[in-house]
């Protein structure tokens, strides 16, 4: 696999459940998927929450160095308003979150296109492996399965942090930003029940997307993944029965346009919305 821009970086921090995370040696096949990890989920007014940028699988990741050249927006969007979130080019962590306002707050990354290029076979697994059936259905048409996937994609990342010890209400969370590939978590993170239902919404480009498969990974031991659909509507609907951090992964692709004039044949558009079920009281961030 040959990287124009690696999307590689740093080792995992040594603390909090990204230290779990990253001690785990056996790790499934999930090496694409992209998200952000908030050192917590639930914090203090005013306390600081380190942000980070994570690649691979939730039980064996790397973690990325912020480079401001690669991304269009990192933004924080409460009921207050838009504010960027900072952080230093060439560190860890990619961003630093503290806010003075309780409530529920939406962080939000969206990178540039980067291109890669992969070799047949492996290429024809990451499209299994993704659900992409469309795409390998085409490269048969094209007859292009002897070729490598020359593919230029981009990140859209999403987290909810609560922040206040009051902050009991849920308001926000279902906020829709209007990314190029968006994950909107549609079930109420604080009044969900164990057993009961989530539901998120896939959308591209403001259009919801049928038919494209959904990840649903466990943040902290045991790392599981459950795979749904999204429905006509573009809708994938989950069942969990244990509270904690969890993060929802989906990719759509298609073929790249002359006019984008983009590297390789392929766009790749990634999304993640990474949150926490359940409504225990905030803990402070490590």
């Amino acid at each position: 696999m040959t990287l124009s821009r690696s999307d590689k970086g740093l080792s995992a921090p040594s603390n909090g459940w990204l230290l779990l995370g990253a001690l785990v040696l056996a790790a499934p096949a999930a090496a694409h998927d992209h998200w952000i990890a908030p050192a917590a989920f639930r914090c203090e007014l005013n306390e600081r929450v380190d942000l980070h940028l994570c690649v691979g699988h939730p039980s064996q990741f790397e973690e990325q160095i912020r480079d401001s050249r690669h991304f269009v927006r990192f933004d924080a969007f409460s009921l207050a308003g838009t504010k960027p979130v900072p952080g230093v080019d060439g560190r860890s962590p990619a961003g630093i979150f503290r806010s003075k306002e309780e409530g529920l707050h939406l962080l939000v990354f969206q990178s540039d296109h980067a291109f890669v290029e992969i070799e047949p076979e492996k290429y024809a697994r990451y499209l299994h492996d993704e659900g992409l059936a469309d795409v390998e259905a085409e490269r048969e048409r094209r007859s292009e399965t002897a070729l490598p996937g020359r593919d230029s994609y981009l990140r859209c990342d999403k987290a909810l942090v609560r922040v206040g010890a009051g902050a009991s209400a849920s308001a926000g969370f279902d906020r829709v930003i209007g990314l190029p590939c968006e994950l909107v978590l549609e079930t109420d993170p604080m009044a969900w029940n164990a057993g009961g239902a989530v539901v998120v919404l896939l959308n591209v480009e403001g259009t919801p997307m049928p038919d494209r498969q959904v990840k649903l990974m466990a943040l902290a031991a045991p790392f599981t993944i459950t795979l749904a659909r999204t429905d006509e509507h573009g809708r994938a609907r989950f069942t969990s029965d244990r509270a904690g951090p969890w993060v929802a992964s989906a990719v759509h692709q298609r073929r790249a346009k002359p006019e984008q004039k983009l590297e390789g044949d392929w766009e790749g558009l990634w999304a993640s919305l990474s949150f926490e079920l359940g409504s225990a009281e905030p803990r402070p961030a490590h």
